[in-house]
């Protein structure tokens, strides 16, 4: 079917003035679920909306037990959701928005954006890219099967597979469709999230959307965010994942307020704990899902980290540390040789004892 080209009454609007946008949390698999958003909206507030972890199409048109878990509303009271759908079938997908749509979520996600291997080598995320008219054929199937009577439906995708050229296309194929917004993260499928976010492609995309944009991309600090903010001020928003869990209150601080304590960062991470035991019933697992959140926590620890100095005073700006893959040197020179014994102990922690003792000797490190 010849679509003409879409345009959102919305258009590329920014939000009101003096907002700076909407802020989003980006879903990370395993670690974002409905315990960590509860613990999360709940010490940190001031997130607009958080998305979900992808929830499979399929065959079987069935989700499975802990996706439903995720996403019914009883667990995610009070919290703003987006739950966000993985497919490359049109009629199973089109099932899946429709399902979530009778939770009574207003907004469904389609991902075009995840990079891993294990999703892209099945055509599916952001191996779904390329070639462009299958990305075509499926949304011309997937609209038509939803309807009008159909929530509103965006979709988060990378600028391309392989090469950033492809981007010209898939910018024309998104402007074709009732697509409710449009979040890019400025990098290719192969880059995984290495080397820097294409500012450029992404300029262009943003250029030519008929819907409205949300810039993704290694926002992990204050000064990141007035970057982008400045050099897009149309932008509807942007979308954070790496960095809100790096430093918890990077939306607070984003918006004028206090950087993250000591004593805060220990009582949020008591809580998490205690949330995640509470859906996954035992400690082992729970570890295991803790050490997840502070491969990207600890960095609040590193030379340039909110703690470098093992204080809780002074500058009230947060210094959240660049990535440091590539970086030249030992890791012990980034978190100093105190600290990187600490985070090795807490790495190879089993049990809740051994793991509880790392946590106390690493904020121990903050006199």
């Amino acid at each position: 079917m010849d679509r003409p080209l879409y345009s959102s009454s919305a258009g590329n609007a920014a939000c009101p003035a003096g907002s700076g946008g909407e802020i989003l949390f980006a879903p990370m698999e395993g670690i974002t679920t409905f315990a960590f958003r509860r613990v999360h909206q709940r010490l940190f507030p001031g997130t607009d909306a958080y998305f979900t972890p992808f929830l499979s199409a399929n065959q079987t048109l069935q989700f499975k037990r802990r996706e439903w878990r995720d996403i019914h509303p009883e667990n995610n009271e009070g919290i703003r959701v987006v739950p966000q759908i993985l497919g490359n079938k049109a009629d199973e997908t089109a099932w899946a928005i429709q399902a979530v749509a009778d939770y009574g979520y207003e907004e469904v996600n389609f991902n075009l954006g995840c990079p891993m291997a294990t999703v892209a080598k099945r055509g599916k995320g952001a191996g779904f890219l390329y070639p462009p008219e299958r990305l075509d054929r499926f949304f011309d199937a997937l609209f038509e099967a939803l309807g009008d009577d159909r929530p509103a439906v965006s979709v988060k995708t990378r600028i391309g597979l392989q090469d950033a050229s492809e981007a010209e296309e898939l910018i024309r194929i998104y402007n074709r469709y009732p697509i409710s917004r449009l979040i890019i993260h400025a990098r290719l499928q192969k880059d995984l999230y290495a080397g820097h976010p294409d500012l450029e492609t992404f300029d262009m995309m943003r250029e030519n959307s008929l819907h409205p944009v949300v810039y993704n991309g290694d926002i992990l600090s204050v000064s990141d965010w007035l970057a982008i903010r400045r050099r897009f001020p149309d932008l509807q928003g942007v979308m954070i994942g790496r960095g809100i869990l790096r430093d918890p209150a990077l939306v607070r601080t984003i918006r004028g307020g206090e950087p993250v304590g000591a004593s805060e960062l220990a009582g949020y991470e008591r809580a998490l704990y205690g949330e995640i035991y509470g859906v996954l019933g035992n400690d082992t697992q729970t570890v295991a899902r803790m050490k997840e959140i502070w491969v990207y926590m600890k960095a609040l620890f590193g030379k340039d980290g909110r703690f470098a100095d093992g204080s809780d005073e002074g500058e009230k700006i947060p210094r959240i540390p660049t990535d440091i893959r590539g970086e030249r040197g030992r890791l012990s020179d980034y978190y100093g040789e105190e600290r990187m014994r600490v985070i090795r102990r807490l790495q190879k922690s089993r049990t809740k004892d051994q793991y509880d003792e790392a946590v106390s000797m690493l904020f121990d490190t903050i006199r």
